[in-house]
């Protein structure tokens, strides 16, 4: 590294007189300091002793002989990059993302618990924190109070006890995002009880207020839930942002709303200390191409954003909204010693990046691999099912013993938002008949351990044999095809690979993607995912699939808080309203 030099060979520091209890690892010299906390660039020298930045100031009284000095001249430093609404299970899983957000700034991150708490439930879900909490990035977690998908044993998981004793983990720092908002509307006693146990902690409460109105927001606020990152133009940001919310303003794979949303700080010039930036959770195609943290500096600076106000929404607001300002976001004596070094404020992707104290990439390489040896123990290789078990082409299957049935079908409006419609379809010996149908698939989600099938039918998704996919919200099987044997192929070949995509064409795998930690995430780098989530795109795109990314709509079809129509463990369900318009079938004696 071309920076670097050992303090011994700088003629210019003579004898080191450094006191032991003073002496420091890593000297920077020479480069302008971002002071998030006054607003002011300093030329200023800043030492790092262990994971801590030691001092901060004109002095080099710090440095000793074995002080790692780095003359950043020309430079400008800036704090570790936060994303503070984070989904570490996209496909990637925490420790791949890791490395793809860290070599380009990214130091800290607040992540959902989701999927790692429903596949491992709370105690094994701590081991992993405590595990993780090891890697040079920070993960915080925040917890979720009620699952995005009804569960069988949801009760039991999401009980007050279970989540009390997760609260009060120090690694978990909100309650969120609660989705079920419509529940506060009708005050919810757990929910209510959950988030009063959170304030008493002093942790925050993270919202999902997305179609919410200006009514619904003011209960919301009453009610204890402090942030938002759903607003999908400037108009709602500015609402929830004068109803006192703090507003994480977001661009990704499946939103690229951030030019649009930060619009609220061009044009009506509000204050931002109360925003925040994030990608959310993006496919592993956006951060290969575009990028993390420094992808949403990027955008934030083109459109006009004092370019201090913009790295102070991805550094000290999440900082100070997690109530961690003393230990990130910020390069002041005793924060965590996560600093950026770039070549000047508009160009935010780092030279180098020092995370908890180390030198971790240069120029946007990692200099190592982050250290990591533990999937067997979190998802051991033959968890994925709990019954040896096969699928069977009647479980895709809709049955009557009428001669024509009125169904109500799935259709896709864009990548996650359904409406439903009703459609009469002609039985062939009491089976619903496909044939002759365009544009419609039996669509199914199966209890992976093949307890329970809730039937569907999908239109507007394309036209495929039979796919099957692990990544949901429900981490159950979700099907699609035109044919149930195709069908019940692609199902059986996830559950001999333990989890992932499969596609089923003239009897063989047309497309094989595979998620072999807990069946949603892969143990692939992030180059490799995005080579992957690619391939997929273009698969489905030459089936008819019309929209650019199909994760997103494998991700949310068992939800239960996007409109119209969803396909969980109820059945199929008209979200608006409430009412299960086709129940699941048990299927206790399937083998």
């Amino acid at each position: 590294m071309e920076l670097i030099m050992s303090a011994k060979n700088r003629s210019s520091q003579g004898k080191f007189a450094c006191s032991p209890k003073n002496k420091t690892d890593i000297f920077l010299t020479g480069g302008r300091v971002l002071n998030v906390y006054s607003g002011e660039l300093l030329k200023i020298n800043v030492a790092i002793k262990q994971d801590r930045i030691w001092y901060v100031g004109p002095s080099s009284h710090v440095v000793s002989e074995d002080t790692q000095v780095l003359d950043v001249g020309n430079k400008v430093l800036v704090p570790g990059y936060i994303d503070p609404h984070f989904h570490p299970w996209f496909v990637y899983n925490p420790v791949s993302f890791g490395e793809e957000a860290c070599r380009l700034g990214t130091t800290t991150l607040f992540c959902d618990n989701l999927i790692f708490y429903m596949l491992m439930g709370g105690r094994l879900f701590e081991r992993f924190m405590d595990s993780l909490s090891e890697m040079p990035i920070k993960f915080f977690w925040f917890c979720r109070a009620v699952p995005q998908t009804p569960m069988l044993t949801e009760d039991e998981l999401f009980s007050f006890e279970n989540l009390e004793r997760l609260l009060n983990n120090p690694l978990v720092q909100s309650l969120g995002e609660i989705t079920r908002w419509q529940e506060l509307l009708k005050g919810n006693q757990k929910i209510m009880d959950m988030i009063r146990l959170t304030k008493k902690l002093g942790k925050r409460v993270d919202g999902h207020t997305a179609g919410a109105k200006h009514e619904d927001l003011n209960v919301i606020s009453r009610s204890g839930v402090e942030s938002c990152h759903e607003s999908i133009n400037a108009k709602e940001a500015l609402e929830r942002l004068r109803l006192g919310f703090y507003v994480i303003l977001r661009e990704s794979s499946l939103r690229p709303d951030l030019s649009d949303l930060l619009r609220i700080v061009t044009e009506n010039k509000v204050l931002t200390d109360r925003i925040m930036l994030t990608t959310d959770a993006s496919s592993p195609l956006f951060y290969e191409e575009c990028g993390a943290t420094n992808h949403v500096l990027e955008i934030a600076i083109k459109e006009g954003i004092d370019p201090i106000m913009a790295y102070r929404m991805v550094t000290i607001n999440p900082a100070v909204y997690f109530g961690m300002d003393h230990e990130v976001g910020g390069i002041a004596p005793g924060r965590y010693a996560d600093i950026l070094a770039l070549k000047d404020l508009v160009h935010p992707t780092p030279e180098i990046v020092i995370s908890k104290g180390r030198i971790i990439a240069e120029h946007s390489n990692l200099l190592e691999p982050f250290p990591w040896e533990g999937w067997e123990a979190f998802f051991p290789t033959a968890s994925f099912s709990g019954r040896n078990w096969s699928a069977k082409g009647h479980l895709f299957q809709i049955a009557s013993p009428e001669k024509s049935i009125r169904f109500p079908t799935i259709k896709l409006i864009n990548p996650v938002i359904t409406r439903i419609e009703w459609v009469a379809f002609i039985m062939k010996d009491g089976l619903l008949d496909l044939d002759g149908e365009e544009g419609f698939c039996f669509l199914a989600l199966i209890n992976r351990d093949g307890k329970w099938v809730t039937n569907g039918i999908i239109q507007g998704f394309g036209i495929v044999e039979g796919l099957a996919s692990s990544f949901n919200t429900a981490t159950e099987i979700l099907a699609i095809g035109r044919k149930p044997e195709a069908m019940s192929a692609a199902v059986n070949r996830v559950l001999e690979i333990n989890g992932g995509i499969v596609a089923i064409e003239d009897g063989r795998v047309a497309y094989e993607f595979p998620l072999p930690l807990g069946g949603v995430m892969s143990d692939l780098s992030i180059r490799h995912l995005a080579h992957k989530d690619m391939e997929l795109r273009e698969f489905l795109s030459k089936r008819g699939y019309p929209y650019h990314d199909p994760l997103y709509t494998f991700i949310f079809l068992p939800n239960d808080f996007l409109p119209d129509a969803r396909i969980n463990y109820r059945g199929i369900v008209d979200i608006r309203n409430d009412e299960v318009l086709w129940e699941r079938r048990d299927l206790e004696n399937s083998r």
